[in-house]
């Protein structure tokens, strides 16, 4: 999109959306590269035990994730519900700080995944229903600043950690929790400055949800992305326990440069997945996605501790995030309803991220790790089965593109 084609109203509006992206994902750049490294560090927690505690939070998903979508759908309230998700996930940080025992932080995943499952998906039926304008749509160059968000804590946060440190002791990874619960107050805050319009405004009619439930091909595709999150992300949930194995002496450190190859790639990828889309379509665009999240883990798996294959491989996860985190909520928005946008993607959400990713898949990454006492059978596994679904992908995955009445 040209910048002769945008009012200045939607001007207006992308830097509003930019922001919330920003420092949505600047939290979640703090928490997520180094969440399970603090568990298995800090708590003492074995691979399996985990899994167990990530996968508390998609289990939690499974519920909070469509029911925040029917609600926001149901009252036309979904800039209100977002706020609450965030002031919600805020106070989740705060708990996660003072957690000392396992019992503790499973009764505290319980909580938090109440809301951190249900923000990303009811933040992408927010900005879609905004933003939104067939298929020149400028959702791609507005969610591109999410991964600089990402890049800028997820690569800082070491440094901060430094920082920090007294003498010769390291820092406690734990202000991880205090760090992302202030950027996620500030997401709150950026919440309030998102317009009201009248298109993010719409009532869904009781029962309407039904209407996702029969159509065969929305139900193909959950299908589809289900498989696609099972293969790929226990592997990422579970990445520093394999960059401890491969760089036990200075993990944080290869994390962190890690994050920095695979982050600024994606930034430029992401801006530039509009035009791309518009050339090769949605459908492919996924597919491409998938196809390097494979070989992605393949490399890591087979070839990680040789350092140039390792940070080489990592510049392959820029394709694999348009593919499954851009393209994915688009592919959403073209099957259901636009009353029902909330709803559909807190379903898609729930049986990729939660169910295929953060449960089912997280789960049997830990068990490998675990069973097969190598940190790299996640890896291996998942690129693995990556490169089978693509054989049986189109025939999950209808054809489909923008709706001609947008």
């Amino acid at each position: 999109m040209t910048p002769a084609g945008i009012t200045r109203e939607q001007w207006k509006l992308m830097g509003v959306l930019s922001l919330f992206w920003a420092t949505l994902f600047g939290a979640l750049g703090i928490f997520f590269p180094f969440y399970s490294l603090y568990l298995n560090e800090n708590l003492g927690l074995s691979g399996q035990q985990v899994g167990l505690a990530m996968g508390v939070f998609h289990l939690v998903g499974l519920i909070g994730q469509p029911a925040w979508g029917y609600l926001a759908d149901r009252t036309g309230a979904r800039k209100t519900v977002l706020v609450v998700i965030t002031l919600g996930m805020a106070l989740g940080f705060v708990a996660f700080w003072h957690v000392r025992s396992y019992a503790a932080l499973l009764l505290v995943s319980m909580f938090f995944a109440a809301f951190y499952t249900s923000l990303i998906p009811q933040g992408l039926s927010l900005g879609l229903g905004l933003l939104y304008r067939s298929s020149n749509s400028h959702f791609e160059w507005v969610r591109a600043f999410g991964s600089v968000g990402f890049l800028i804590t997820c690569f800082g946060f070491p440094f901060f950690l430094d920082a920090v440190a007294s003498g010769t002791d390291e820092a406690d990874l734990g202000l991880l929790f205090p760090s992302a619960a202030a950027i996620i107050l500030l997401t709150a805050g950026v919440v309030f400055l998102i317009p009201n319009q009248k298109n993010i405004r719409e009532q869904a009619k009781p029962g309407a949800w039904r209407l996702l439930i029969a159509d065969r091909k929305f139900l193909r595709f959950l299908l589809y992305v289900f498989l696609v999150n099972f293969m790929l992300d226990g592997p990422m949930f579970l990445f520093p326990i394999f960059v401890k194995k491969i760089a036990p002496e200075n993990t944080l450190g290869t994390l962190k440069w890690l994050w920095l190859i695979m982050l600024v790639p994606e930034i430029i990828a992401i801006a530039l997945s509009g035009r791309i889309r518009r050339r090769i379509g949605v459908r492919l665009l996924m597919f491409s996605g998938l196809a390097a999240g494979g070989l992605k883990w393949l490399a890591c798996g087979f070839l990680g501790d040789l350092p140039v294959v390792l940070h080489v491989s990592m510049l392959l996860h820029s394709v694999y995030v348009v593919g499954a985190l851009v393209a994915m909520p688009l592919c959403v928005n073209y099957l259901v309803p636009t009353q029902l946008r909330s709803t559909g993607q807190g379903l898609a959400t729930m049986v990729s991220s939660s169910l295929g990713g953060g449960i089912c898949s997280t789960l049997v990454a830990g068990w490998l790790i675990d069973h097969f006492n190598n940190a790299a059978m996640p890896q291996i596994c998942g690129g693995i089965g990556a490169m089978l679904l693509l054989i049986i992908a189109p025939f999950l995955v209808p054809n489909i593109g923008p709706k001609p009445a947008e």
